[in-house]
């Protein structure tokens, strides 16, 4: 008799860049005791799809053009559906795409996990243990902790940055899940850490957390 599967706690974290979603995700999952997910994705996803990582880091959470029109077809079904390959190699970000949304699938079905970005609260819609969060905060919160994190001595050079990860970001979710990226109605918690504070932030996770692992167990 085979044994059931096991349904594990999963927390995705969407996220601005500057709004803290990498230091609340590690303080979340050290916290749960859960593993913790983010750039590992791709480097298994560079093992599977034999290219170094430092040639497709650039491609991840991003789509070009062509990937767009390609996905038109196709964009509101589960990214586990089968993909058939078209007669000529289509742009590589949608295999990356794929490969992380396997990886991240596989991950959910063996452990509780806190995994950010990569589109995982779609990746994982409609499983019972998902948790699905989003983070933002104003400029300027998001502008300081840039700033610092990639120790930048220019803030116009931070500010343009951060502009240039919402446009990718926003244009990526919509095109592989063909939602709004900000949309707080796509995820369970949305919240502004710029406004409640890290400690708050990473406090309403864990209670989330809690309430999903508790209907589990009811």
């Amino acid at each position: 008799m085979e044994e059931p599967i096991k349904e594990n706690v999963l927390i995705t974290i969407s996220r601005q860049m500057g709004s803290g979603g990498a230091y609340l995700g590690r303080r979340v999952a050290n916290r749960l005791g859960f593993r913790y997910v983010d750039r590992d994705i791709l480097k298994e996803a560079t093992q599977y799809l034999g290219e170094s990582e430092e040639n497709i880091t650039f491609r991840e959470e991003r789509v070009s053009g062509f990937l767009e029109n390609l996905l038109k077809g196709f964009i509101y079904g589960s990214p586990e559906t089968a993909y058939v390959p078209p007669s000529i190699r289509p742009v590589y970000d949608i295999d990356l795409y794929n490969a992380e949304a396997r990886i991240i699938a596989g991950i959910a079905d063996r452990d509780n996990a806190v995994i950010v970005g990569r589109a995982g609260f779609h990746v994982l819609e409609g499983r019972r243990g998902l948790a699905s969060v989003f983070l933002h905060a104003p400029e300027d919160f998001r502008l300081r902790r840039v700033t610092e994190g990639y120790h930048m001595s220019i803030p116009e050079d931070a500010a343009a940055l951060i502009r240039q990860s919402d446009v990718q970001r926003r244009r990526f979710i919509k095109t592989v899940a063909g939602v709004e990226w900000t949309d707080a109605r796509c995820y369970h918690l949305s919240i502004n850490t710029g406004a409640a504070g890290l400690a708050a932030a990473e406090d309403m996770i864990l209670q989330l957390a809690e309430k999903v692992r508790n209907s589990m167990d009811g």
